[in-house]
């Protein structure tokens, strides 16, 4: 009897890693079945991008302006870099000044001769002398295809022919180039002064912006050129605009005001953006002169107040 129990025993034993086999598959037909059964689901919630993460959306090509290249050296009338400024130091407050309404140092000194005339093609302006407050009366405006940026610069009447006369030529030839500054009044050009006077020193501002009366601009017949990537910068003379202007303007009446290496003579930089309009016949007696445009000028007759 005792024998007949124990065998029951072992029998019962070695059945049950088979309902325990029996019973972990059960599971896993009834797992298999779960995740065939919420598949879309469960795939759906995989593929999904994370919560609020945003999904990169392809860039939009959105017109930029040219960027201008770094000149070699600071242009006139161009703000020069900002020079790196030393950790803040807290400082009692200052006590607040008004502002002065204008700046009296941007005027030339009075010792300056003053011009009488800048109707005068061949009117001398320089750092010792001055246009004072003259304006042209013949200012036309260059059309939008002839700039660069959007502007609407303007020209005396025969500067501009000769301007349209050089751009087209220029433009058979292949040789684009743009209007990047023209006519400035002695109004804008001391706002210009007085500003970078606020924002540098005086002292600095005198070294890259002509005070009023002083700018060739003023006289309505000096216009800057350019190329996108070459805007007031050293580097528009070496393109090929910069080199055909500087072989051929003199034929249209223009002549480089700045060359290269001019700068203790004139007491500005190499501009070789700069031309002004004297007439064909005196650019080219200028330029077979060898004498940089302020000395030739300084050879002809001038009107003096």
């Amino acid at each position: 009897m005792m024998q007949q129990q124990q065998q029951a025993v072992r029998s019962q034993a070695s059945r049950r890693p088979n309902v325990l086999i029996l019973l972990l598959l059960a599971l896993l037909v009834a797992a298999a079945l779960t995740v065939y059964s919420f598949r879309d689901t469960i795939f759906a919630y995989w593929d999904a991008p994370p919560v609020d993460t945003p999904v990169e959306e392809p860039p939009v090509d959105t017109p930029v302006a040219p960027v201008e290249e770094p000149p070699g050296s600071d242009p006139v009338d161009a703000e020069p870099p900002a020079a790196e400024e030393p950790p803040t130091v807290e400082e009692p407050p200052a006590v607040e000044k008004p502002p002065a309404a204008e700046n009296p140092a941007a005027d030339p000194p009075a010792a300056v001769r003053q011009l009488a005339n800048g109707d005068d093609l061949l009117a001398l302006v320089t750092k010792e002398t001055s246009l004072g407050k003259y304006e042209p009366t013949d200012l036309v405006t260059i059309p939008a295809e002839m700039g660069l940026y959007d502007t609407r610069y303007q020209l005396r009447a025969e500067a501009y022919q000769q301007l349209r006369a050089m751009w087209e030529e220029a433009r058979d030839a292949g040789v684009d180039f743009y209007v990047t500054s023209a006519y400035r009044s002695y109004a804008t050009q001391k706002r210009l002064f007085n500003n970078y006077a606020a924002k540098h020193g005086e002292k600095a501002a005198n070294k890259f912006s002509a005070r009023p009366g002083q700018s060739e601009h003023q006289l309505g017949t000096t216009v800057d050129l350019a190329v996108p990537g070459h805007v007031l910068a050293s580097s528009f003379g070496g393109t090929t605009p910069g080199r055909w202007l500087a072989e051929n303007a003199y034929r249209y009446g223009f002549i480089m005001s700045y060359p290269e290496g001019s700068t203790g003579i004139t007491g500005y930089i190499y501009e070789p953006w700069h031309f002004r309009y004297i007439g064909v016949e005196h650019a080219a007696a200028c330029r077979e002169s060898g004498l940089i445009l302020c000395q030739y000028l300084e050879q002809q007759p001038q009107q003096w107040q």
